[in-house]
């Protein structure tokens, strides 16, 4: 019975993407955000690989498995100027029915000036965008196989201006751990805006990802290849305000990309690549290059990062501490923080410390 709910539940999800745009402006962008700064080092997107990385799971559902059992991870990153956005998730795995994670995600965008149609101050207001979710994930065929789903009931808040509404990912996942490889594809945010802002109601950002990692064999490196927003073919984006854009010298008019050009540039926007790079048992370094956010970020007459992102990673005991700064302009470069525990593990080592001291006293 619970297979056959978990089909009608897939089913479902892929009946709404029916009603999704592909691309565009949409609203509740904040859910496109890294959930971590380890995802945050490697693109930004999707990371397929199966560990032991509450974090993770908030993005990935279908990675959720019982080894995550009382994980719980915090993230935060200051994003530009005042505005700041995070999320906290905690997992449970129930023998009866699979693993479950609960998870709430915030993005604040400071504090403003309020003035009314005259110029007259009239105090002070703020703006927010708030997720909680809660997610499902199973595996299946001796672990190779593993699906998950998430629902978030979504609320925004901006000065007096409310909406809600609600979201659906959905992810199936295939893993060979003697391989070390593992293979996922992501429908993001399939939903619609209950509570519109005004009059209109705005679609949610839907996302097709399907992203691979394999760790080496022979090498203490892991690589990752991110295929992003598969729903929508055509990433390019013409920019007559482009002051560098080759023109014709006859007519002044600018020369259009070749159809060969053209279809090189939209294919290598889809792609994220991304190393992860493991010397050490307690030390990780990820980085990474996103050719679409360089594309869309860089400044015209002078050369950038933009698109680049890395990070470090500390892992001592059950404690695994994350930092990354990702490239998205020339403007401002984020800092990404995660901390991540396994409280189960931490009860473990506490009793067995006890244990070994009692020893100790009684000899």
């Amino acid at each position: 019975m619970k297979k056959y709910a978990f089909v009608f539940l897939f089913a479902c999800c892929l009946l709404s993407v029916r009603t999704q745009t592909l691309g565009g402006v949409g609203v509740y962008n904040f859910l496109k955000l890294p959930v971590s700064a380890r995802t945050a080092a490697l693109g930004g997107g999707l990371y397929a690989v199966r560990e032991n990385d509450p974090a993770l799971a908030l993005l990935n559902p279908s990675m959720l498995n019982p080894a995550l059992h009382t994980g719980i991870a915090l993230n935060m990153a200051d994003y530009f100027s005042d505005a700041v956005y995070g999320n906290l998730n905690y997992i449970h795995h129930f023998k009866q029915t699979g693993t479950f994670n609960f998870a709430f995600n915030f993005a604040s965008y400071g504090t403003f000036d309020r003035y009314d149609a005259l110029g007259n101050e009239e105090g002070k207001f703020s703006a927010g965008d708030y997720a909680l979710t809660a997610g499902y994930g199973r595996e299946f065929v001796d672990s190779m196989f593993s699906a998950g789903m998430n629902v978030k009931c979504i609320f925004s808040s901006y000065e007096n201006y409310f909406s809600a509404g609600l979201g659906v990912d959905f992810a199936a996942s295939y893993y060979l751990p003697k391989r070390g490889f593992a293979l996922t594809l992501l429908l993001s945010n399939i939903g619609a805006q209950f509570n519109p802002y005004a009059q209109t109601r705005e679609r949610l950002p839907f996302e097709i990802q399907l992203g691979l990692s394999q760790k080496l064999e022979h090498l203490p490196v892991r690589y990752s290849i991110t295929l992003q927003q598969l729903q929508r073919w055509n990433l390019y984006n013409y920019d007559p305000a482009d002051p560098f854009a080759p023109t014709d010298g006859n007519t002044g008019n600018r020369v259009p990309l070749s159809a060969g050009k053209k279809f090189a540039e939209n294919l290598f926007r889809h792609f994220v690549f991304g190393l992860e790079i493991l010397p050490v048992k307690y030390l990780t370094f990820q980085v990474s290059y996103n050719y679409n956010t360089h594309q869309e970020m860089r400044i015209f007459n002078r050369r950038g990062v933009a698109g680049l992102a890395y990070g470090v990673g500390l892992h001592i005991k059950q404690c695994h501490v994350y930092y990354a700064r990702s490239h998205g302009s020339m403007a401002s470069v984020p800092n990404h923080f995660t901390v991540a525990v396994n409280i189960q593990d931490l009860m473990k080592n506490k009793s067995e410390k006890k244990k070994y001291v009692k020893i100790k006293e009684q000899q």
